[in-house]
């Protein structure tokens, strides 16, 4: 505290010597101002009597003194004996304590400063390291504002003594100037006070703990201006700093730094919760002012820096603010660490989930809080759909089951582009081109390799174990009668897997599967018919042929049509480059079919050959007996034949039906019967007109060859018309119906008739040779060229025919005529037919 030693009052005789010393006790030493108040001045620091007010407080004492030492300090003597003595000494208190406390804080050497300088300096800001040191010397610092509030003692320097040496008028004199001296000063203080108190003092600079506290309770806005602040202090020019004041703002340079990191992770942090909270917080704009006040800063840095070499400034904090939201979304989506093999489309599921929801509560929570150049939709889409791809990664980076593979494919070319996507371009406007593949072209082609490898290994190794296991079995169950065999559905539910996952994915992959199925496909089917005609051929050698035989049989031709349907579906799949593994699988299934009816057929017909011996016969004219055993029997063994599926049992009742007509025209053609008289013909072709539509009933509702419905109905008409034009039209429709008939089997329907006259033969014959010189006839309908006829009768037999015939007439012309005998005309006749036959055997 100053110290008065000797303050006269004011004194009218003393003008010329008056003296006032004043002495201050420091720590650096003592100061003494004398003046001289003869020349009417007094040598004391302007500004209110505070000698270190314009002075750098980071000068030492002795610098202080040294640079005022030169410098004339003048103030009137009015003003010093109108200014209150208490608020002069409380000024020159208030400079020394200021001083003082500089010296203590201050380590820099002196230096010239210039003024601006001086102005930035009396707003110090406190560093970091400091904080603590001023958190000590807080409580100092009230003890020693208590202590300068209390009253410095009695102004007028007259103790108790004086003032009782002094006489009683003197002491009333006394008393009476001091309170005039009082009232005055008191005045001229209320006059001065107003102009002292009126400039506003400005607000120190936050202190870099003070700064994070901000940033902690997420006044984000307001942190970020103070960092800015911080920041340009630390942008002045290096040159104008010593050393030391260099390294401390190399300090402040990392407190900004360390200010930026700390305020970025609360930002983030805010981005991050947004998702998660019902309704936008206020913190989420105050993150897009920050953004936006960067971005400004950064734009005006710029402008600053043309031409000159690139620094730091630019925060980029829209471009970390992306990156931040992919943060957010990689931390929201679930990992793929505890996905279990067999578990990828439940992962999927889940993470599918977790992008709708997370976008629906950005279009909620965030979208109307951004302004529009953020696009702040098509930044969280791009962020998830990295998070998304980021994963997918992870999982095809290791082994892959072969359905976890058909669920990640089915996933990234459907349900994501149908589900995600398409979701979220509902909520708002999604660019789609701009997004990546989910995983690379060249990882999407390994795992649909690895699909192929799989299907191949099935229809290699698989199967072929399989076809092996079931040919074993056929001869351990022959004496089972079963008619239908698991071989077929277990192959077909072995690849239709396959087939219907990779259909399912994409049309590309189902193409390939199905290429590589029917390939493998093909190659199975060609061995599983060799095995087929072994096990016939073994049957046919050392088998019984029973019953069990029969139904092996069937049950092996029912394999044939899920083959078939499969083999078709695979080509509808792939039509360009399957055909030839198509025309080999369906190839060998025709062959499988083929010999199956071939064998049923043959089993049938050896047990009514015997019965189409017995037809047109003297017997059959008479007896029925034949044709209803060979359609006794033609049922007995379809009641098996009908446990056969039905594109098999279409082809063997087609085949039934063709070879009974084939058997009941070689019947016709072996001429056993000749017709002699008018009579004889009409009975014959009745009866082959009867029973062609027996035939016809038998297989109306089975067979599909109605082409043949009419074969016994033309034969019988050639034996029964008796003009020659409607004979040789009868002709022609059977040549156009059946194209592979020729003159040998006409001519044989002709000696059936009993024509033997050679120039009617010849007319007739005529028109199946004008027919077979038409080169473009249709051989599809072929049945006469498996007919074996003998060639034409030779003249002996005709004559013979004819002398039998002759014969025959002149001795029923020459008998008398009897009234009604024992012998009546028919007697008659079939004694001549009877002869007529006897000459023909």
């Amino acid at each position: 505290m100053p110290i008065l030693k000797k303050l006269p009052g004011r004194s009218k005789s003393n003008h010329d010597n008056a003296e006032m010393v004043l002495k201050s006790n420091h720590s650096n030493g003592e100061i003494n101002l004398q003046s001289n108040l003869g020349n009417g001045e007094l040598i004391l620091p302007p500004s209110s009597l505070n000698p270190f007010e314009d002075m750098d407080p980071d000068m030492g004492f002795n610098e202080v003194m040294s640079s005022k030492g030169s410098l004339p300090l003048r103030g009137t003597l009015e003003r010093i004996c109108s200014s209150s003595t208490v608020k002069t000494l409380g000024k020159l208190s208030k400079g020394l304590r200021i001083t003082g406390r500089n010296l203590r804080s201050s380590t820099l050497p002196a230096a010239p400063t210039s003024g601006k300088e001086k102005k930035k300096k009396k707003n110090h800001r406190r560093a970091s390291e400091e904080i603590m040191t001023l958190l000590r010397l807080a409580g100092r610092k009230k003890k020693s504002e208590r202590r300068e509030s209390l009253p410095v003692g009695d102004l007028n320097g007259e103790d108790d003594e004086d003032a009782h040496r002094r006489p009683s008028f003197l002491r009333s004199l006394g008393k009476l100037r001091g309170d005039s001296l009082t009232n005055r000063d008191s005045q001229e203080a209320e006059r001065e006070s107003p102009e002292e108190e009126s400039p506003v003092k400005r607000r120190e600079p936050l202190s870099v703990l003070e700064i994070l506290q901000l940033v902690n309770q997420r006044d984000l806005l307001l942190a970020d201006t103070h960092i800015q602040e911080l920041e340009r202090e630390c942008a002045l020019d290096p040159a104008l700093f010593p050393p030391n004041a260099w390294d401390a703002s190399l300090r402040k340079v990392k407190d900004v730094e360390l200010l930026y990191e700390a305020l970025q992770r609360e930002m983030w942090d805010v981005v991050r919760e947004s998702l998660r909270q019902p309704c936008a917080g206020p913190q989420l704009g105050l993150v897009v002012l920050v953004i936006q006040q960067e971005e400004h800063a950064d734009h005006v840095w710029m402008l600053r820096q043309e031409g000159a070499r690139s620094c730091k400034r630019p925060r980029k904090l829209r471009q970390k603010w992306a990156e931040a939201v992919g943060e957010a979304a990689d931390w929201s989506l679930p990992q793929p660490g505890g996905v279990a093999a067999g578990q990828m489309g439940m992962f999927l599921e889940r993470l599918r989930g977790r992008v709708v929801e997370d976008m629906d509560a950005a279009r909620r929570n965030v979208v109307a809080v951004y302004p529009t150049d953020f696009t702040v939709l098509q930044v969280y889409m791009q962020s998830y759909h990295r998070a998304v791809a980021k994963r997918l990664k992870t999982i095809t980076s290791g082994p892959v089951q072969i359905t976890d593979i058909y669920s990640l494919l089915d996933w990234i070319y459907n349900i994501y582009n149908r589900d995600v996507l398409a979701t979220v371009k509902m909520m708002g406007s999604i660019d789609c081109s701009a997004l990546e593949p989910l995983l690379p072209e060249e990882v999407i082609d390994r795992l649909e390799q690895e699909c192929l490898n799989t299907v191949w290994d099935k229809v290699t190794t698989e199967l072929s174990q399989v076809l092996e296991d079931e040919e074993k079995r056929w001869a351990q169950t022959l004496q089972i009668e079963e008619y239908q065999s698991g071989l077929a559905r277990s192959i077909i539910q072995r690849l239709k897997v396959d087939l219907d996952r990779s259909t399912g994915v994409s049309q590309l992959l189902g193409a390939r599967v199905a290429r590589c199925t029917l390939n493998g496909l093909a190659d199975f089917l060609h061995s599983f018919q060799r095995k087929v005609e072994m096990f016939h051929e073994t049957q046919a050698e050392f088998g019984d042929r029973g019953d069990g035989y029969v139904s092996r049989t069937i049950a092996l031709a029912n394999c044939v049509p899920p083959f078939r349907s499969f083999v078709e579906r695979c080509r509808q799949c792939d039509p360009l480059g399957s055909e030839d593994s198509s025309q080999r699988a369906h190839s060998s299934l025709e062959r499988i079919i083929n010999q199956s009816v071939r064998v049923l057929t043959d089993r049938l017909f050896e047990n009514i050959k015997p019965f189409f011996d017995k037809l047109l016969r003297k017997k059959w004219l008479n007896n029925t007996e034949a044709y209803e055993s060979i359609e006794a029997s033609i049922k007995q063994h379809f009641k098996k034949f009908r446990r056969m599926d039905c594109p098999p049992y279409q082809t063997l009742v087609n085949e039934v039906h063709r070879r009974v007509m084939v058997e009941y025209v070689r019947a016709i053609m072996r001429g056993r019967v000749i017709c002699t008289s008018l009579k004889m013909r009409k009975r014959l072709a009745f009866r082959l007109q009867d029973e062609a539509k027996q035939i016809k009933a038998l297989f109306k509702d089975l067979s599909t060859c109605s082409w043949l419905d009419n074969l016994i109905g033309h034969l019988a008409d050639i034996i029964l018309l008796e003009d020659m034009p409607s004979i040789q039209m009868e002709v022609g429709v059977l040549v156009k119906e059946f194209p592979d008939i020729r003159r040998k089997h006409v001519a044989a329907v002709l000696n059936v008739r009993g024509m033997v006259q050679q120039s009617e033969r010849q007319e007739i014959l005529a028109v199946v040779r004008d027919f077979e010189n038409i080169s473009d006839m249709p051989r599809d309908h072929a049945l006469f060229s498996e007919i074996a006829v003998a060639t034409d009768m030779p003249c002996l037999g005709l004559v013979l025919i004819r002398f039998a015939l002759t014969v025959s007439s002149w001795v029923s012309s020459a008998r008398p005529h009897r009234r009604h005998t024992r012998r009546s005309a028919k007697h008659k006749e079939d004694d001549a037919n009877q002869h007529v036959i006897q000459v023909n055997q």
